[in-house]
């Protein structure tokens, strides 16, 4: 099926809007994190399991959900990760306990990591000519970024007006919209059955993050339970070490670990992966600090956090320009000196 420019365009718009609700999700309970907590009593454990459900949750199910979109249909993929985030979203605002948000949450993810393959996939399937994919492309990770940055400020401004469960009813409006609109424009791909979907190994990646972050959290506390700890251990090294065994065996696998072979791409990874983790927690730490120790606002603290993203974007940008001239295993270290020269 071609589609028209306009319809090209009204795609790329739809799936932006499910990207823009996925990186929008995880930022925006940075702000509303204290005044949740305190309303629904949560302990220090819980409290970590609200914010880490989600991205926990995603990256378990995010490799294997592109093969299953191939198997289904990514448009069918995509809007049955609206449906679901959508009503995971409701039932996570109006949450009476801890627990009831951190399995709503879960379950928003499990929308998530749905709909994130698909928004790729269906520009894939709609752009033909390779200047306008390109283009789509910039324009999607441009939207992954912009999601991040925007959501402790859109979460300081509800908590301004609205209780915390706004920070969850905000995307569904946006659902609503993509849902409608995916339905008029998007094209319908031919299901393909012969793909394999290896449901095992998303579990087993699945078994092994959940022990790893309960081990990583235990570990925090003084003193900690050393049951769980080891508990656990288990739970990470079982699952882990049987998905890594499951994707050396597979014709098929989700994961090929041979590409972990070319250093410059395994340093790669490394150096973006310790980048992620301190910025991520960097951002949440200080959004707490800002409210609980300085007597900052929900939405100061979130203006106040989103310098950070501003300065990021402009310098991703030069960034990209200055490998093209400049060798880009210098930039990294470049960019960790900038990080030090500022810490001092």
């Amino acid at each position: 099926m071609s589609l028209t420019k306009r319809q090209r365009w009204t795609l790329l718009a739809t799936v932006s809007i499910g990207l823009l609700l996925i990186t929008l999700d995880n930022s925006i309970l940075y702000t509303a994190l204290p005044l949740l907590t305190e309303e629904l009593g949560a302990n220090g454990s819980q409290t970590l399991w609200i914010i880490n459900a989600y991205p926990v949750v995603i990256v378990g199910l995010l490799l294997g959900a592109g093969t299953l979109g191939d198997r289904v249909g990514h448009r069918r993929m995509f809007l049955i990760g609206l449906v679901i985030f959508g009503v995971a979203s409701a039932a996570a605002a109006f949450s009476p306990s801890p627990a009831w948000l951190i399995a709503s949450r879960a379950v928003i993810a499990v929308g998530a990591a749905a709909m994130m393959p698909a928004t790729l996939a269906l520009i894939r399937l709609s752009f033909d000519v390779e200047r306008e994919r390109n283009f789509a492309i910039a324009v999607w990770g441009t939207v992954s970024v912009v999601g991040s940055a925007i959501g402790p400020i859109v979460g300081g401004l509800l908590l301004e007006h609205f209780w915390w469960g706004s920070v969850f009813l905000i995307g569904i409006p946006f659902v609503v919209i993509a849902l409608i609109a995916t339905v008029v424009v998007a094209p319908p791909n031919d299901p393909d059955p012969s793909k394999h979907w290896d449901a095992i190994s998303s579990l087993q990646a699945m078994v092994g993050l959940v022990g790893a972050v309960f081990l990583l959290k235990e570990l925090a506390n003084v003193p900690p339970n050393w049951t769980v700890v080891v508990l656990g251990a288990v739970a990470a090294g079982l699952g882990l070490t049987s998905f890594v065994r499951r994707q050396q065996r597979s014709n098929d696998p989700l994961l090929d670990f041979a590409i972990f072979r070319n250093r410059a791409f395994s340093a790669g990874v490394l150096a973006a992966a310790i980048s992620m983790f301190a910025v991520s927690g960097a951002q949440l730490m200080t959004t707490q600090r800002f409210q609980l120790v300085e007597g900052f606002t929900p939405l100061e603290a979130g203006l106040l956090v989103t310098v950070v993203a501003i300065g990021s974007l402009p310098t991703s940008l030069l960034g990209a320009c200055t490998w093209i001239g400049w060798d880009c295993c210098r930039s990294s270290p470049e960019g960790w000196r900038s990080v030090r020269s500022a810490l001092r």
